[in-house]
This record gives C-alpha cells, structure tokens and sequence, in this order.
C-alpha cells in the first residue's frame, strides 16, 4: 500500500484529510505540522507522496520539495503542493518541481481525488521495486481557479518555466486553449477564434470570469500536433492584448450615449 505524508500547520484540516483519505482506503498516512519534522520522517520512513501546503511556518513548500529533489534517496517520491489564495506561486513552479500544483480553496473530497489521480488504487497490486514509488511520475501539472491566478500570470510563469503543453481554460460554458513550445506560445483558440485574436480574448475573459479554471498539461513528442497559429513570446503577446483591451474600453466609451 502506498504511503503517504501530509504536511500542514493547521490540525483541523489536517485530521480531516486524513479521515478522508482513510475512508478511500489509504490507510498508511503520516501527518505532521511542520518542514523540519517533515524532513525528519523522511530521513526514517519514505513516503511514496508528499502532500503539503505551499505555506508552512518554518520551511516553505516550494522549498521543501526542492529539498526533496535534490537528494537521491527520494527519487520518485511524488509531492502535491496546495497553493492557498494570496499564497505566491513561484514562476519556476514547474520547473522541475511538484508533480502537481493545485492553486485556489479545494475540499478535501477534490485533495483525496487528486491523490487517486497520482496513486494506484489503494487495492490495486504494487508494481514497482522496493523502495520505488508505486505509480509512475505523473506528468508535472499547475491547475487551479481564475480567480487566484489570471490568465496573464499563469501564461507569464508556463513563458519563464519555457514549458511545452497545453493551458485549458473553463470561461463559464465556454472552452479556450494556449499551446506552448519551450515557453513560446504557438498557438491559441477560444469559440471560433484562433491566434493572436483569440489568445488576447482569452486575457481579456480571463479578467472578468473570476469563477473559471485552469489546467496546464504538459506534452512530449507522441502528443498530437495542433495548428500552428502563432510563434511569440508571452510578453510580446501580453503587450498586445493589452494594448487591445484598452482600445477596446475606449471604443466602448466613446460609443456610450451621453447626457
């Protein structure tokens, strides 16, 4: 059975995400309140998944995975980062980092699902060699809610990161996508629009769909080829979309009726 390890100052949601992990029957869970214990545990017993909150009083949990990184007797374990609104999300978040990043308020029944998402089946046969983690590396994900990240910032930090996927965006009803190829984007579509058009539609929703969400999937070289609409830097293209929006408020102002 896999093993897990929590980490999260507050007691409260601690106790219950592990009563909810145990109802999905994973049963082998440790749970601790701080960085430095964390590190302890993992000296003694290694897990085959970290799930830690972003922000931790000691060490913080972008630095406490790079930490897992770095040494070699934790290759392979998988760590999910829970990133609160307000907490700041690196931009090399992706970089080699968590396998998945998961930004906004989420209930523990959404934490437990993304933790079947990463683990097999609590009764599922393990596969793997001692000492291995049970399922493989997932593909290293940054999701979350419109109204914590915008659409800019999350296209700024994928840019940075020179990350290869696709950004899916929920808008409502509606469905968007940005391609990335090594951090530049290629290409954009939203409804029937496509390219630049639509990748400066997509920031300018983004902005006002405060209840959307967002998804990053990263690609390899057995992904299906989309169209290949653009090729510029996500600064480059901000810049534009920017510059668009804003002569879009001023058309709309000098349209409106006076008096």
């Amino acid at each position: 059975m896999a093993r897990i390890l929590l980490i999260d100052p507050d007691r409260q949601r601690l106790t219950a995400l592990k009563q909810a992990l145990a109802a999905a029957g994973h049963t082998n869970v440790a749970a601790v309140g701080t960085g430095c214990f964390a590190l302890t545990m993992l000296e003694r017993d290694r897990p085959d998944l970290i799930v830690c909150r972003a922000r931790v009083p000691d060490i913080d949990g972008f630095e406490l995975c790079a930490i897992v990184r770095s040494d070699p007797a934790l290759a392979g374990v998988l760590f999910l980062l829970l990133a609160a609104p307000g907490d700041e999300v690196p931009g090399g978040a992706l970089e080699g980092g968590a396998d998945r990043v998961l930004v906004g308020e989420f209930d523990v029944e959404t934490i437990v699902a993304e933790v079947g998402s990463l683990l097999p089946r609590p009764d599922a046969p393990a596969t793997g060699p001692p000492g291995r983690a049970l399922s493989p590396a997932a593909a290293r994900d940054l999701r979350g809610s419109l109204g914590v990240l915008d659409v800019a910032d999350i296209a700024q930090a994928i840019g940075l990161g020179g990350k290869t996927g696709h950004l899916m965006l929920t808008l409502g009803d509606r469905q968007g996508l940005i391609a990335f190829e090594r951090g530049r984007v290629v290409h954009a579509e939203f409804g029937e629009l496509a390219g630049e058009e639509a990748f400066a539609a997509l920031v300018a929703e983004g902005q006002r769909a405060t209840d959307g969400s967002f998804c990053f999937v990263p690609l390899d070289r057995r992904s299906p080829a989309l169209p290949r609409t653009l090729d510029r830097n996500v600064e480059q293209l901000l810049l534009s979309a920017a510059a668009e929006i804003d002569e879009r408020r001023a058309a709309g102002r000098a349209a409106a009726p006076t008096g």
